[in-house]
């Protein structure tokens, strides 16, 4: 995860103390201003997020209702979002449903047929990877 700021006009005696108190971290110096890239090192995430659990969640659903999935692996009120892929720059998949009905949705995070599940779980990739942890490509 990157992490940016701009500190305007930052005297050339502080930049030092600046820089050192940073860990793993990218300075810009222009005329104007310092940049300041500071990177932590976190999970990296791919489109389909990281698995959550390893079966879809057999729910039902409301005519009309606007319901979002999580995308990203991370919400803990699976399968909806919580506002977790905010952390990760990842979106949830808003989706409406035309009649109230029950269905399966994935769990996994890596159906093909989002949010629903298409069986992806059951794979040898999916099964073997650990939860909270990206399918191995």
């Amino acid at each position: 995860m990157l992490v940016g700021a701009v500190v305007p006009k930052v005297q050339s005696n502080l930049l030092p103390r600046l820089v050192q108190s940073i860990d793993r971290a990218v300075v810009a110096v222009t005329a104007e201003n310092v940049a300041l890239v500071a990177v932590e090192p976190v999970r990296q995430y791919t489109d389909k997020g990281v698995v959550a659990v390893k079966t879809p969640f057999k729910v039902q659903l409301g005519e009309g209702k606007l319901y979002a999935w999580c995308s990203c692996g991370l919400s803990k009120k699976q399968p909806f979002c919580d506002g977790a892929h905010k952390a990760v720059g990842m979106t949830p998949v808003r989706f409406k449903m035309e009649e109230t009905r029950e269905v399966w949705l994935c769990g996994c995070k890596q159906t093909n047929d989002r949010p629903f599940c298409d069986g992806t779980h059951r794979t040898d990739a999916v099964q073997n990877t650990e939860l909270g942890q990206n399918v191995a490509a």
